[in-house]
């Protein structure tokens, strides 16, 4: 049966995307080239692109570089295969899933790839064997250490669970983010069904990154206010055309329905070390609480 067809990649030309967070343009510049996600490995690639946020050289984007990657060089822990042909001051997914202690199912597992989604190996072999499915893959706790071990004192992750975050507070903390202008990576743990394309069903426990919110975006599935969010799947049969390969817009209500799906979600936001404090006082001051959750 012939699989979902990967929408048309657009021109090579800057693409116009409205509401992008700070340090979103660096993620966007590695995250075509990074696609596919090596399977079980959604969490550690997820992460892996969203550091381009705040660790990514201007070499790289031509983008002005983050305070973080003008304050430090990487580290030995960042050493390794870059997560894309982009920057070799980033870590690689393979590196932040060493650290985070990933274990991989070694038999294939078609169900946990959308439709038409190639199986890929890469960093398996670095990577131990998991003695039963469930305990394979990454959590968040455990991803969070990973992110924070392999890209050395350069970075720091802000947890918010999911289980708070209705659509209003996920659009405003959204927009708290993109005001204060700091260079931040969201990576979201979600449940895909609410979120998944039109016409998928692909519905399991998954990790993505969030690059633009657009509070007067046009309404869709699952939309009540019209703002929409949009997120940078590790798959490219998974993006709409027109847009970035992998890229499409969701829901703001869609989005807040994934992240609270049980056993637990929720947001990681990957910062400088030098902006720990002003991104943690982001959150406090939407009423949100900190912390990690279990999967």
């Amino acid at each position: 049966m012939p699989g979902r067809p990967v929408p048309d990649r657009p021109a090579a030309a800057p693409l116009a995307v409205p509401g992008l967070l700070p340090g979103a343009e660096r993620v966007l510049a590695a995250h075509g080239p990074a696609l596919p996600q090596p399977d079980q490995l959604c969490g550690p690639f997820a992460a892996a692109l969203a550091l381009h946020a705040v660790l990514a050289s201007p070499a790289s984007t031509g983008a002005a570089p983050p305070a973080s990657t003008r304050a430090a060089a990487p580290t030995a822990a960042t050493q390794g295969p870059p997560p894309s042909p982009a920057d070799p001051a980033v870590p690689s997914a393979t590196a932040i899933a060493v650290a985070a202690g990933t274990a991989i199912w070694p038999h294939d597992v078609a169900d946990w790839r959308p439709e038409g989604a190639p199986l890929l190996r890469t960093g398996w072999d670095e990577l131990p064997r998991a003695a039963a499915l469930g305990h394979s893959g990454t959590d968040a706790a455990g991803l969070l250490r990973g992110v924070e071990a392999a890209a050395g004192d350069r970075v720091v992750v802000v947890p918010v669970p999911g289980s708070a975050l209705d659509a209003g507070a996920l659009g405003a903390l959204l927009e708290r983010l993109r005001a204060a202008a700091r260079p931040v990576g969201v990576v979201a743990n979600v449940r895909t069904g609410p979120i998944s394309p039109p016409g998928a069903t692909w519905d399991v426990g998954h990790f993505v990154v969030l690059l633009a919110h657009d509070p007067e975006g046009g309404s869709g599935p699952g939309s009540e206010s019209g703002g929409r969010v949009l997120v940078g799947d590790t798959y490219a049969e998974l993006g709409a055309s027109g847009l970035p390969p992998g890229c499409r817009w969701v829901a703001v209500e869609a989005l807040a329905e994934a992240l609270a799906a049980p056993p637990g979600r929720g947001l990681l936001l990957l910062a400088g070390r030098e902006d720990e404090a002003a991104v943690a006082g982001l959150v406090d001051a939407a009423g949100l609480p900190r912390g990690v959750w279990a999967t």
